[in-house]
């Protein structure tokens, strides 16, 4: 079950309990896991709206509320666009939650991050997009890759498509990708390199998709 909070929060100083904020949306929580320990419930984090401030911002604030309720059904729903949009690195987040064990669900989309555009995946931040699955890929998840897309003027159907022949192409990139020439680059910090190593096996990969 997918849990989006945004109402949890504060839109100016001075107007809540900061304490008292986070106490009940952590206890909230946990009342809800322990009623019903057979589910298991992803918490789909967000910077803001509704709320100017939302209790349950970023990854990092995320885990950390859910190491405060004590509950082993409870994780984190990584949406690669509200991920872009509160100024993390996607591939990072998902690492952060899958270490701990809490990563239960993805989101792909894409935005210019200063808003939730919930554009066409990998529209705008391909190479981003590309070390995400890298990311959950190399990590062993096994999870459902959800799209999260809200085309407003373009053709929904072909925007639909549109995303998951690019989501193939990133799994098909994954089988080109050269990781232990990649491993040598990153040891290094070697950024150029690096970014070479996927963009060969990335548009290798795309090409071929356009073929299809």
């Amino acid at each position: 079950m997918k849990l989006w909070p945004g109402q949890d929060g504060y839109d100016y100083p001075f107007q809540a309990d900061y304490a008292d904020l986070w106490d009940m949306s952590v206890s909230a929580v946990r009342e809800l896991a322990l009623a019903f320990p057979d589910l298991r419930f992803a918490i789909e984090y967000k910077p803001r709206e509704p709320r100017n401030r939302m209790v349950l911002s970023s990854v990092a604030r995320t885990l950390l509320a859910i190491d405060d309720m004590g509950v082993g059904n409870v994780g984190v729903l990584l949406d690669f666009g509200h991920s872009l949009f509160g100024g993390e690195t996607p591939a990072e987040s998902a690492r952060m939650a899958i270490a701990r064990n809490r990563l239960f669900a993805i989101d792909v989309n894409d935005n210019f991050r200063g808003w939730d555009d919930d554009m066409v995946v990998g529209s705008v931040h391909l190479l981003e997009t590309f070390e995400f699955f890298f990311a959950l890929h190399d990590a062993g998840w096994d999870g459902v890759w959800q799209l999260d897309q809200f085309p407003f003027r373009e053709d929904p159907v072909e925007a639909a498509r549109t995303g998951i022949r690019t989501m193939r192409a990133f799994h098909r990139a994954l089988g080109y990708l050269d990781r232990g020439e990649l491993a040598e680059a990153q040891a290094a910090q070697d950024a150029l390199r690096a970014q070479r190593i996927a963009k060969r096996a990335l548009f290798r990969a795309l090409a071929e998709s356009e073929d299809e």
